[in-house]
């Protein structure tokens, strides 16, 4: 069951940057939520950090440990989700995750950039919100009785493609040609639901004129086209998609634009850390986190 919640501020992302913002706005007393995603911080890899004020040397894991130790400890809450719907135009915003729907008085994007990632396919960005999906909880229903198709062998793929069986879609799933050996068993689970599991099939391109109406599979190296009203794409979301979607404007390196204040071109809306393309170190994270909050901070006392 999708849960409302209601917060003053909410922050996307949960690595230096977002992590700072959460604790400035949480001891400020405002109801904050920090949606901390499955994609990593990069100091989640590990590493030793020489150059951050305080430490003659700390493991970035365990610096990370204790930003969100402190931003939880003066009241900021953890959402382990990601967003896969941003309205951030207007008063109030609201994002939607895959078991949340979220209606905050201000947003601070922090999400960073990811140090891995899949390339997109040719036509997914076009197509999002139009047919191309991340959430079969969320966007399911608008697809009952029609054909969808499911692409991903993620540890959630399966859930995700039972949800959409579940709801009345006609889905088949597109596994690629890496399939994990323990994603095997889910498979045939599938399969003794009825649903049509295209085992080596690889997505090449989606492909409609307004909106989604065909896929183009690869096996073998034959190209064969497919007629769907939907794919949901169970992977890493492209935040840039996004980020576009919901009106943020993005400079020439894909980075979210914003002012000296963090400010990005959407009222209530602030970005600070790595997404702004800045410095790419966490002391200068922290600061424009703390930027930020104070700025989202002001803007909810006007």
């Amino acid at each position: 069951m999708i849960k409302n919640l209601k917060v003053d501020i909410l922050i996307i992302g949960a690595g230096p940057a977002g992590l700072t913002a959460a604790l400035y706005a949480a001891r400020a007393g405002k109801k904050t939520l920090v949606l901390e995603g499955r994609s990593p911080s990069r100091m989640e890899i590990g590493y030793e950090i020489e150059n951050y004020p305080g430490f003659i040397s700390i493991n970035s894991k365990e610096l990370l440990g204790k930003f969100k130790e402190q931003a939880v400890h003066h009241g900021a809450e953890i959402l382990s989700e990601d967003a896969l719907a941003l309205a951030l135009e207007g008063q109030p915003k609201y994002v939607t995750t895959k078991n949340a729907f979220i209606e905050a008085q201000a947003v601070i994007i922090a999400t960073g950039k990811p140090f891995t990632r899949e390339k997109m396919v040719p036509g997914e960005e076009q197509f999002t919100g139009r047919g191309v999906s991340y959430c079969a909880t969320c966007d399911g229903p608008l697809y009952r009785g029609r054909e969808v198709m499911a692409y991903g062998v993620s540890e959630e793929t399966a859930d995700e493609v039972l949800e959409l069986d579940q709801v009345g879609c006609r889905v088949k799933l597109v596994t690629g040609r890496r399939i994990k050996p323990e994603f095997l068993a889910d498979l045939e689970k599938l399969k003794q639901r009825g649903i049509i599991v295209l085992e080596g099939y690889e997505l090449r391109e989606i492909k409609g004129e307004k909106r989604v109406e065909r896929v183009v599979l690869e096996k073998n190296g034959q190209l064969e086209e497919l007629a769907v009203s939907a794919v949901f794409i169970f992977r890493e979301i492209p935040s840039t998609a996004l980020f576009t979607r919901a009106g943020l404007k993005l400079d020439h390196r894909q980075c979210l634009e914003v002012d000296r204040n963090q400010k990005t071109n959407l009222e209530g809306v602030f970005a600070a850390g790595d997404v702004t393309c800045g410095s790419q170190q966490v002391a200068s994270a922290v600061g424009e986190g703390c930027v930020a909050a104070m700025q989202a901070l002001a803007y909810l006392r006007k």
